[in-house]
């Protein structure tokens, strides 16, 4: 396992934290994401060999969000 964090500066809500963080959290690979509204940021714990930044980020981009290392 390997931990990323990477920001996501277009989050607008809590809610958007929140949605944020099950979409990563679907990605087959992850394992524990957590998304902070406070500091627009994700932390995310996953297995390099299964996904990767840019794999979370094009599943962000589909969800108008964009992640920014």
């Amino acid at each position: 396992m390997e931990k990323l964090t990477f920001n996501i500066p277009d989050l607008h809500c809590e809610g958007c934290a929140e949605r944020s963080t099950n979409i990563l959290e679907r990605l087959d690979g992850v394992h524990n994401a957590e998304v902070t509204f406070d500091d627009k940021s994700a932390k995310v714990e996953y297995n390099p060999d299964k996904t990767s930044f840019e794999d979370m980020k094009q599943t962000l981009a589909k969800a108008d969000y964009t992640a920014e290392k």
